[in-house]
């Protein structure tokens, strides 16, 4: 039987999110190529969780800065202890809501890996983050297609629109079993 994942559970999570398939299951170089990644890029994750990405991110982009944020204050107390032994100088970690990224500051990428799914009030976290970017930030949802969807992309997509942004990109074929949409906020409403 398989133990359910509660997101309060940082070890139990780190036992998925960090594992070594993690590669096979999302093909994360994959994910990661699709970002605009700088030297200097400031990027805002979303749903970090144990850090996986946002750790990544700090490395990729030495001379940038990372907001890893989760709802989860567990979550939040093990990525500032990972980040600390990982010594990634460049990471800040922050709560956020779940209907509001809290972003703390201007940013290039807004990034959500397996979290959209999750949000239960999409259309206010569309809404917030709306407010919160400009139109040359690019927004980056990596979730489940297929079975696995508890939001199908068309649904995703729809939901984009309808919240103001216009879709860059949707790729459902790049990943085993996840679609990456890149989308930026639209001109006018």
């Amino acid at each position: 039987m398989v133990k359910p994942v509660s997101f309060a559970d940082p070890d139990r999570c780190s036992e998925i999110f960090d594992a070594d398939n993690r590669v096979e299951w999302q093909n994360t170089p994959h994910v990661l190529n699709s970002l605009p990644l700088k030297e200097d890029t400031r990027i805002a994750d979303i749903g970090a969780g144990t850090g996986y990405f946002a750790s990544q991110f700090a490395r990729l982009s030495p001379r940038g800065h990372v907001y890893a944020l989760d709802t989860e204050p567990n979550m939040v107390n093990h990525m500032e202890q990972r980040f600390t032994a990982e010594q990634l100088t460049n990471i800040e970690t922050r709560l956020c809501q779940p209907a509001d990224p809290c972003l703390p500051a201007p940013v290039d990428i807004v990034f959500l890996a397996n979290v959209y799914r999750f949000i239960q009030d999409r259309m206010s976290f569309l809404a917030c983050l709306r407010r919160q970017i400009d139109h040359k930030t690019n927004v980056v949802f990596v979730d489940f297609r297929g079975d696995n969807a508890r939001v199908t992309p068309v649904q995703a997509l729809d939901e984009v629109r309808q919240a103001g942004f216009r879709i860059e990109t949707m790729d459902t074929s790049g990943c085993p079993d996840h679609y990456i949409m890149t989308f930026k906020k639209a001109v006018s409403l």
